[in-house]
């Protein structure tokens, strides 16, 4: 079997790998044309649903018009538009397949503006050298030992020294000032990953980045896991947060890669200078795809549903939970306005990833995809879920679980 590295892989209770096939709305199959509810959505891009006719109908359209022009095209210049009507401070400053190149072109920008070259992280940004090395598990709680584990030592440049990549993990403002007080005037970005918000409150890092401000350090705000899910513009848009840099991906495409850096229309010249964007950068898709989102989202009051589908699916797993004798050990955590999800670990299992893996393992067995040690997604198709059924196979789930352990 390929390696395919660089996701996760699945595998039922005897250990053959499980290959996806096909989905509709909040379910997919496999090889196998077994059934599955998909709480992981591509880990965040899906948020209409699998194989949504009214977006594939749009995106079957556009593909007759052409892929790619010699410029930027006029879809482009609607895209900027619905999102610097949301952000009117910023300017859209370009346009990516992944938020990975959106933030490592934020901190090429921060660099030639700030004329330094060490980066401050708070949390999970990417997968280049700056955004991966010596990180922890970003979405693992407090508590967990892979919080404050370091990996991803090796094999990496321009992380170390002069350009040292350097993280705010525990949200304590004393390591915070320590942090600035040996290197603050040496930081370009302080770069947040807004999903960091669901352990620790927002006023934390409001101060945080005031502190930053205070050493000249630009400020990037990461909405790629919430920005199309919890509104179009990200959970922080409708806060007055005065960033830098916003990134915007995942979920403002519905499974098309595309993402979006917003800069300060000010730093023109800068971003001019930095030569961020490449060939696909004025790719038509992923444009036209974000635009359709958009629009079914308000026609539908999509963001509404999301939530209040959210909240009920969380109830439904807490209270299986409990008929299961295991709200204990187990919880079901709403997250961004129930856009999103988390299973919390009792202090007894949260550090015990055997015992962690095996239930993800029966939740598969039963049909049921959630991400565990990191946040799941409601998606706008999951209106429709049958919550009988659903708490029905997340019990069968645990009570299996619970035999083992």
């Amino acid at each position: 079997m390929s390696p395919l590295v660089g996701s996760d892989r699945y595998f039922d209770l005897n250990g053959h790998p499980i290959l996806f096939t096909s989905g509709v709305g909040h379910k997919i199959y496999d090889q196998n044309s077994k059934e599955y509810m998909d709480f992981i959505l591509g880990i965040g891009p899906v948020i209409l649903g699998h194989a949504n006719r009214t977006f594939n109908e749009v995106l079957m359209a556009a593909l007759n018009k052409g892929l790619s022009f010699p410029g930027f095209g006029a879809i482009h210049s609607q895209l900027a538009e619905v999102f610097e009507t949301i952000y009117p401070a910023h300017k859209v400053v370009s346009i990516f397949k992944t938020s990975s190149e959106a933030v490592t072109g934020a901190f090429r920008c921060a660099m030639l503006d700030t004329k330094r070259t060490k980066i401050l992280r708070c949390g999970f940004l990417g997968w280049h050298d700056s955004q991966l090395y010596k990180s922890p598990s970003w979405h693992e709680r407090i508590g967990s030992e892979k919080r404050n584990e370091l990996r991803y030592l090796n094999g990496m440049r321009g992380v170390e020294g002069e350009e040292k990549v350097l993280n705010w993990i525990d949200f304590s403002m004393d390591s915070l000032e320590d942090t600035l007080k040996a290197h603050g005037n040496e930081i370009a970005i302080f770069a947040i990953d807004v999903y960091q918000l669901a352990f620790c409150e927002i006023k934390v890092l409001e101060k945080a980045i005031s502190l930053c401000k205070a050493y000249g350090i630009k400020i990037l705000l990461d909405e790629t896991k919430t920005a199309g899910r919890t509104n179009a513009g990200g959970f922080l848009s409708n806060y007055n947060i005065d960033s830098d840099y916003i990134v915007m991906g995942k979920a403002i495409g519905n499974g098309l890669p595309i993402s979006i850096l917003m800069g300060k229309p000010e730093a023109i010249d800068i971003y001019k200078e930095s030569r961020i964007g490449g060939t696909h950068t004025k790719e038509t898709l992923s444009a036209t795809a974000v635009i359709t989102v958009a629009d079914i989202m308000s026609k539908e009051d999509g963001y509404s549903i999301i939530s209040s589908t959210g909240y009920d699916l969380v109830n439904t797993i807490n209270n299986a939970f409990s008929q299961a004798g295991v709200n204990h050990l187990l919880e079901a955590k709403t997250l961004f306005n129930s856009a999103l999800f988390d299973i919390i670990f009792s202090d007894e299992i949260v550090n015990d990833f055997s015992v962690r893996n095996s239930l993800k393992m029966q939740l598969v067995d039963n049909g049921i995809l959630i991400m565990l040690g990191h946040n799941s997604f409601i998606s706008l198709a999951h209106q429709s879920v049958n919550k009988d059924k659903f708490g029905q196979l997340i019990f069968d789930s645990v009570i299996q679980w619970k035999s083992t352990i």
